[in-house]
């Protein structure tokens, strides 16, 4: 008598072998999770510590934008020395600006006063050189002496300089540091302070010239 399929049916998949898949994918999926929702702090030290970013003496200081908070967070630069901030915006859906200064200007807001940019402006008078603009929403020139170098973005007057950047946005502002040394902070003022707040914040040293 020849075999049929009906005398010798298929045998059944033992529903035991996919547990040991579900489990393997269940941690993919959960490692997966956790790097999406926390990754931009461990690739931003990465990629600081690659690239020194905030170190003194650094010819480029990588600036990562992203929700809530800046890579590096605290920055040294000498007086004298010729820097480039390379800002990039890696957050995929919010908008954040750079603003360097001192001390808070408020503005009747609501139920009281909102910090809504630093009262002492960093740029004041620094000559810089924006170029390689890309996705910048808007970029107040404040009372610095602005040179661009290809595509000029949008420009609003009146307030702090800082350069606006749209979600994946990116701009290079190089110039000489100022003779202006001791602690300085940065700060994105978006949404009234609330971007500040969040973590949206750091600290710039600089140091005197050498002698």
């Amino acid at each position: 008598m020849s075999d049929s399929p009906v005398s010798n049916p298929e045998p059944r998949r033992n529903p035991e072998w996919s547990k040991p898949l579900f489990a393997t994918v269940s941690i993919i999926v959960l490692v997966a999770a956790i790097i999406a929702l926390f990754w931009t702090r461990p690739i931003g030290d990465a990629w600081t510590r690659i690239f020194g970013g905030g170190r003194v003496g650094a010819a480029t200081t990588y600036v990562l934008q992203y929700d809530y908070g800046f890579h590096p967070r605290n920055v040294t630069w000498r007086v004298g020395d010729k820097v480039t901030i390379s800002l990039h915006n890696e957050s995929p859906t919010h908008w954040h600006e750079m603003m360097i200064g001192r001390g808070f200007d408020d503005t009747p807001y609501g139920v009281g006063p909102v910090h809504m940019q630093f009262h002492e402006d960093f740029w004041n008078g620094v000559h810089v050189t924006m170029s390689h603009a890309h996705n910048v929403d808007n970029f107040v020139p404040g009372n610095a002496v602005v040179n661009y170098v290809g595509p000029k973005p949008f420009v609003t007057e009146g307030g702090n300089f800082s350069p606006t950047l749209a979600p994946g946005g990116s701009v290079d502002l190089t110039f000489t540091v100022p003779n202006k040394p001791g602690t300085w902070y940065y700060g994105c003022f978006v949404q009234q302070f609330i971007h500040y707040i969040a973590g949206m914040q750091g600290t710039i040293t600089i140091l005197p010239a050498k002698t």
